[in-house]
């Protein structure tokens, strides 16, 4: 399923969203989603995060919400801003508020769960769904190596404007605190799955960072 098609079947088909919200949203999401400073960022990242979705699927709780937050997460993205997960947020506190239908606690949910992408960091007793969904995000990480070093790069254009000494610093960081981790990954199918090679990939990328 293309994103538009999914996007479309979420808003109408699940949420009853009528009129021309839904089509308009859309013409959003994919202009957001297309801007010049994205490398990694893009619609192919959400394109990733739903194959994931798919898969796991039936052991989330409130899917619909899961796929909004897919859409929103990254709607707002400026490598130069520190808020973009508030900013993310507060465009799908606007959709909510056009669409008119979701319940508030809904809305609360999905935001929270944009938040948390700032940190990617989880209680082990935390909401089901945020953790598969912050797994979703994070499952880049366990790419194969060629595939985490394109990824590495994307993020290293999306950051030109740093100076490199700056830039491996900050990124280096990032990185190692990755690695102190008990657990990159919130679930166990993720943990399972990708946390070794994800490790394995931290490890390589430092390496790069410090020569």
């Amino acid at each position: 399923m293309d994103l538009q098609h999914r996007w479309l079947s979420t808003a109408v088909d699940v949420l009853k969203i009528s009129g021309d919200l839904p089509q308009k949203w859309w013409g959003v999401i994919e202009g957001r989603y297309s801007e010049k400073q994205r490398h990694y960022h893009t619609l192919r990242h959400l394109e990733e995060m739903f194959q994931h979705f798919d898969k796991y699927f039936k052991k989330l709780n409130q899917p619909e919400l899961v796929v909004l937050a897919i859409f929103f997460h990254d709607i707002i993205y400026d490598p130069k801003a520190n808020d973009n997960e508030e900013e993310s947020a507060e465009v799908f506190s606007q959709f909510s508020k056009e669409a008119g239908n979701l319940e508030a606690d809904k809305t609360d949910a999905v935001m929270k769960w944009i938040l948390q992408t700032k940190s990617h960091s989880v209680k082990e007793n935390s909401d089901n769904d945020l953790q598969f969904f912050l797994d979703m995000d994070m499952a880049v990480l366990g790419r194969p190596s060629e595939g985490y070093k394109k990824y590495a790069d994307q993020i290293r254009e999306e950051y030109i404007h740093i100076p490199d000494p700056e830039y491996k610093k900050r990124r280096s960081a990032v990185l190692r605190g990755f690695c102190q981790r008990q657990r990159i990954f919130a679930t166990d199918e993720f943990h399972e799955m990708y946390h070794d090679i994800a490790i394995q990939n931290l490890k390589t990328e430092i390496l790069c960072l410090e020569k």
